[in-house]
């Protein structure tokens, strides 16, 4: 991760958990559904507000440690919080039994690293990534709206949906990258998940808290930034709910 990306996420922690954190929420009860976490140790890598570390407490993990490069996004009690580098883990071999990597892998220029170190730390693995060329009208909507306020996608975010993420949302690429992180048994699926966003106010919430919104947001003054709000949830309005075809991965 970039320092630029790293700095993004850390000012967009608030806008983050008041929007987007409901969309991921529902994407990593997805992820966890199958796994046999009672009483497991979990790792929650890259875990920025934390979703996946409580959607595997809630599937019966008896402890959760959430690590993520950027400090102001981690979550902090029930979950241990740790701001740490993925690839330099400060854990020793097999502290966990499952290690969820939840749409973080493609926040990486090389994955291949991160993973070995996860390998290290935890037999089992479940990752997560947007299929590619997934959208939704929303994403052009709220976009089309930030232009018109002077807002441009900040450089580390076209360089990361240029590479990084586009890599990651291949399964087959993303198999051989979690293959030559060391896993010996790799199964790949894709998976519909209906996330409950319908409502134009929460569509906006939730484009207008990523990371590479939300910081222009948060410097425009209230009342510009109330009336692009208003403006953006009035052209969603009738817009789809929000279903995302997930790939999610398994791994050993």
């Amino acid at each position: 991760m970039s320092d630029a990306m790293r700095e993004a996420y850390d000012v967009a922690a608030p806008a983050w958990r008041a929007g987007p954190a409901r969309l991921y929420a529902r994407l990593a009860a997805a992820l966890v559904d199958g796994l046999d976490l009672a009483g497991a140790a979990v790792l929650d890598a890259g875990a920025g507000t934390g979703v996946a570390g409580d959607a595997a407490r809630r599937a019966g993990a008896a402890r959760v440690v959430a690590v993520d490069l950027a400090p102001a996004i981690l979550q902090r009690p029930p979950v241990l919080a740790v701001a740490a580098d993925l690839a330099r883990l400060p854990f020793a071999d097999g502290s966990f039994d499952v290690a969820l990597a939840a749409f973080s892998l493609g926040h990486l220029t090389d994955p291949v690293p991160v993973l070995s170190a996860l390998r290290r730390v935890a037999s089992v693995l479940a990752a997560s990534a947007f299929a590619q060329g997934w959208t939704h009208p929303a994403k052009d909507v709220v976009g089309q709206v930030l232009a018109a306020h002077g807002y441009r996608p900040p450089d580390w975010y076209v360089a990361f949906k240029a590479g990084s993420e586009r890599r990651i949302g291949d399964p087959d690429r993303l198999a051989a990258l979690v293959s030559a992180g060391g896993y010996g048994s790799v199964a790949v699926d894709r998976v519909e998940v209906a996330t409950g966003l319908a409502d134009p106010a929460d569509l906006v919430a939730w484009r207008l808290g990523m990371a590479h919104h939300a910081p222009f947001v948060a410097g425009l003054p209230p009342t510009e930034r109330e009336a692009l709000r208003e403006e953006a949830a009035r052209l969603l309005d009738g817009a789809p709910p929000v279903v995302v075809p997930m790939i999610v991965v398994r791994a050993r």
